[in-house]
């Protein structure tokens, strides 16, 4: 970190452990995070404006064989810190004990930018496995023309009540 009157500028590697992502189903983990920014310290207001950029790759599922698919990202963001007790509609982080931790925001920010969904490159759906399989149009015209040999016998029952 580099100061110099009220600005400074930093440039860290982050590390997420595997813990954070087992209740999660749509990321798998996360590695070669660098955040780099610019901070300024505003005394008069009591605030700390950070510009900031992430970097790294996102470790997700694909949504067609649910292999991992490492996914990288950029993510450009900027947060104000406030060392006072900010109002409601304030759009500011309360900073506790004179300590800022963007740890927290930086996980928040690639949070919301984990897309919806992604495959693999050349993944391919499973047609079959044990106990069931994927019907297509014939075998579903098939299915319908089946009649149960034990159920036979009331499709001439219905022929005569008409």
């Amino acid at each position: 970190m580099k100061q110099k009157d009220g600005r400074f500028s930093f440039d860290e590697m982050l590390s997420f452990p595997d813990e954070m992502f087992h209740n999660l189903s749509q990321i798998n983990g996360l590695k070669d995070v660098n955040v780099t920014g610019l901070g300024r310290l505003d005394m008069k207001n009591r605030q700390l404006y950070v510009d900031f950029t992430i970097k790294g790759q996102m470790i997700l599922p694909c949504a067609v064989s649910l292999e991992n698919v490492d996914y990288p990202f950029t993510i450009d963001s900027s947060t104000v810190f406030a060392f006072y007790k900010p109002e409601e509609d304030e759009d500011v982080i309360e900073v506790k004990r004179d300590t800022v931790d963007l740890t927290p925001i930086v996980f928040q920010e690639i949070m919301m930018d984990v897309p919806m969904r992604i495959v693999k490159e050349g993944a391919t759906l499973k047609t079959k496995g044990n106990g069931w399989k994927v019907l297509n149009e014939e075998d579903i015209q098939q299915d319908e023309d089946y009649i149960d040999p034990r159920l036979a016998k009331l499709k001439d029952y219905f022929k005569d009540k008409e």
